[in-house]
């Protein structure tokens, strides 16, 4: 399977924002392939996920990025750290409220919130809904961001397409990461042919998903008060950050 094939998300997210010499972090970066490309022109990029496996298989790519261990939730870094906090397909996947609360901590003043997230309704999503229906924690995760510390620059919606060279890459791509049994491959089928009615074990599958990418800016009385160092959320200290630092 070939995902996003003309690298849409990265191109929608630097319409978004600047990256060009800019503190950058992060959250959920899965194995770290858009991170490599999103970091060239950056000061310094930090990437976390909480899957051990997938850092692994980050670190092994070449470019400026830090990867590493890690939780929105809880984030080890100091107060206005980032002039960019990044989120892609990964807010919902954690208490997105406390997430985005750290993610205001860790910003500068006037630092910026790029987040992407799949549309529940979309297409490849609704493959995935097939194993783990996650439109309460993606509906969860919009709420957050409408409810949040952060003023809404901008929203959009986009679609990319999932390439499958035929049925059998499709039944062998792991939306629960594990290959699908035969039951499962039966509902794959049906929710195909849903789609897409007739289509031949040797027909190319083109599966478009739908995202939505929001560009959040704190909201100006807060921004006013980190300039005049009223501090926000707890304090931490700056031994932890020099640690990643130095392993970019």
């Amino acid at each position: 399977m070939i995902y996003d094939k003309d690298n849409l998300q990265m191109i929608m997210i630097q319409q978004l924002a600047d990256l060009d010499g800019r503190a950058i972090l992060e959250v959920g970066c899965g194995d770290g392939r858009l991170s490599v490309m999103l970091a060239r022109t950056t000061r310094w990029y930090i990437a976390i996920d909480p899957d051990k496996e997938a850092i692994a298989a980050a670190r092994q790519r070449t470019g400026n990025v830090g990867f590493h261990i890690g939780y929105g939730e809880n984030l080890p870094f100091a107060d206005a750290s980032f002039d960019l906090v990044i989120f892609i397909f990964s807010l919902h996947h954690q208490n997105s409220s406390q997430a985005l609360m750290e993610t205001h901590r860790v910003l500068t003043p006037t630092g910026r919130v790029i987040i992407l997230e799949p549309d529940a309704n979309g297409e490849f999503q609704q493959f995935f809904h097939l194993f783990d229906d996650e439109t309460d924690d993606l509906t969860s995760a919009i709420n957050a961001i409408r409810h949040s510390q952060f003023d809404l620059i901008h929203h959009d919606i986009f679609e990319v397409p999932a390439d499958f060279d035929n049925l059998a890459d499709l039944f062998q791509y792991q939306f629960d990461k594990s290959p699908a049994d035969e039951t499962s491959r039966s509902n794959i089928l049906a929710k195909l042919l849903q789609f897409r009615g007739g289509n031949t074990e040797s027909q190319p599958i083109q599966l478009l998903d739908r995202i939505h990418i929001f560009s959040l800016k704190k909201h100006n009385d807060t921004a006013r008060k980190d300039r005049a160092g009223v501090p926000l959320g707890r304090k931490s200290g700056t031994s932890t950050m020099v640690l990643f630092l130095t392993r970019i």
